[in-house]
């Protein structure tokens, strides 16, 4: 059995230690306490911790002075911030000294626990990632003098490698170097490196690693675009090979493809940005409103008042289908949902998400029309899945159609699918959109969606949904015309 994490807890406020201790504890973790940020400090110097949970507000010392401190210690030891006042600048500042991620108060235990997982996997990650790279150095210099274990080796890498003499002539490379460099040509020993690897910027590293002037460095490394014939990040690290005299022998250069991280990490400045726009303004709102209500300012007319509440209330709404939708995704994420599938009749579904719905589509007098056949052949699905899944299509068909429009919903089987269409009269996507709608955080930007609010996650969670269930799902779109969303899912059995 692997050796129980060792995790420390350093909060001021004793229920909050107590609380994350016993968490932990139940969860097979083992589990340390501090009272302050000096406290905790003197333990993590004692003691190696794979994660610390931190609260930035502390006295005798904070907590961002804490983990940059602990950072001096431990580079890549895995902190989590717990902060009671979860904002964009708190949350940067944090990553700004060395935050892995962090839990605003008040949290559940789920939640506890979903970080910590994270942060502890992203550890482990990372120190296997060490430990493959000193054992493969280590095994290059054993196996320096026997050419046909360092191929065995080398061929069996998922990271690219190349090897060039001091002469600067290809001795040795793998095939994950030439898929990852995109090499067309077949390489030949002896050549030079400039002439047998057709991307300049990693020919440039080289030769700067075998220059007088890099004569200090043991590695250098740097990340490489490639942009044909598609677009890829490649961290690149290259390395020296010295006798023990410190004359140079030769390069060992070895890359990753990252271009998985760099994409999330776009992800993340797309969500931070939707964060800030989707929260921020309602929050400022509804203190307005209330600011207004509280200090007499908006008068004492009731009728006033009354609205100024109502709009707060509109605002908050908003914001909790932001947590929910955040939520929902983060549980079709897990991989450890649990479907409760039954055989549904979705006639039933569809006309209550409809009556459901009917309010918000009256408010723009959009009128509906379902065509739904006595009885439905029957899916096997999760009932609030199919729920969830509906309930976003038809609210898009309202919301982005115009007014005096039509939702039409029509549903029948074809072939070994049952076919769900849901379609409206809306402004439409253009083409450019269509293959990027179903993307997390994706929002169309057009004048005529600027007021429509949106997390742009309700079709990502529509498509896991449906993907879940074996099913599939298309979308027909005409800007100015309309667009229509077609739902497949396999018929389990015939009425």
């Amino acid at each position: 059995m692997a050796e129980a994490a060792n995790i420390l807890v350093v909060d001021d406020e004793r229920g909050i230690r107590e609380g994350c201790r016993r968490i932990l504890v139940s969860e097979g973790f083992s589990a340390d306490v501090a009272e302050n940020g000096e406290e905790g400090l003197k333990l993590a110097k004692a003691k190696p911790f794979d994660l610390i949970l931190v609260d930035l507000m502390m006295p005798v010392m904070s907590g961002l002075e804490m983990m940059e401190q602990v950072r001096q210690h431990d580079p890549e030891i895995i902190m989590i911030v717990i902060t009671g006042f979860a904002t964009i600048e708190t949350a940067v500042e944090a990553m700004k000294h060395g935050a892995y991620d962090y839990i605003p108060k008040p949290f559940t235990p789920d939640q506890v626990l979903a970080v910590v997982n994270r942060g502890l996997e992203k550890r482990r990650l990372s120190l296997q990632a060490q430990r493959l790279m000193e054992e493969r150095d280590q095994k290059l210099l054993e196996v320096a003098h026997e050419e046909s274990k360092i191929h065995t080796i080398v061929n069996s890498m998922a990271d690219g490698i190349l090897v060039t003499n001091k002469e600067h002539q290809l001795v040795l490379w793998n095939p994950a170097a030439v898929r990852m460099l995109n090499l067309n040509k077949k390489l030949e020993a002896g050549k030079d490196i400039g002439d047998a690897i057709p991307v300049s910027t990693l020919v440039d590293l080289i030769n700067k690693a075998l220059s007088p002037d890099s004569a200090q460095y043991t590695a250098i490394s740097e990340e490489i675009e490639l942009t044909n014939p598609d677009r890829k990040t490649l961290m690149a690290n290259v390395s020296v090979i010295r006798d023990r005299d410190g004359q140079d022998l030769g390069v060992v250069s070895t890359f990753r493809d990252i271009t998985s991280l760099k994409e999330l990490d776009q992800v993340k400045s797309q969500f931070v940005s939707m964060v800030t726009h989707e929260l921020r303004a309602p929050l400022s709102a509804v203190e307005g409103y209330l600011s207004a209500y509280l200090s007499g300012a908006a008068g004492n007319d009731p009728q006033v008042n009354r609205q100024m509440l109502e709009r707060a209330k509109t605002r908050t709404h908003s914001l909790l289908d932001l947590v929910n939708d955040l939520l929902q995704f983060s549980r079709l994420e897990s991989k450890r949902i649990e479907r409760k599938k039954e055989l549904l009749d979705l006639s039933d579904i569809l006309t209550n998400t409809v009556e459901l719905l009917r309010n918000q589509g009256e408010a723009n007098e959009i009128t509906f029309s379902m065509d739904l056949p006595g009885k439905l052949p029957l899916v096997e699905a999760d009932r609030a899945e199919m729920e969830q899944l509906f309930t976003n299509l038809i609210s898009n068909a309202i919301k982005y159609n115009v007014k005096s429009g039509k939702v039409t919903i029509t549903a029948g089987p074809i072939n070994h699918y049952l076919n769900i269409r849901i379609e409206d009269t809306g402004i439409g996507i253009d083409k450019e959109h269509l293959s990027c709608i179903f993307d997390e955080f994706y929002r169309v930007c057009e004048p005529e969606t600027r007021y429509i609010t949106g997390t742009g996650l309700g079709l990502s969670i529509v498509k896991r949904i449906v993907e879940s269930h074996f099913g599939l799902i298309e979308v027909d779109s005409t800007v100015g015309k309309g667009t229509t969303f077609t739902v497949k899912l396999p018929i389990k059995k015939e009425h």
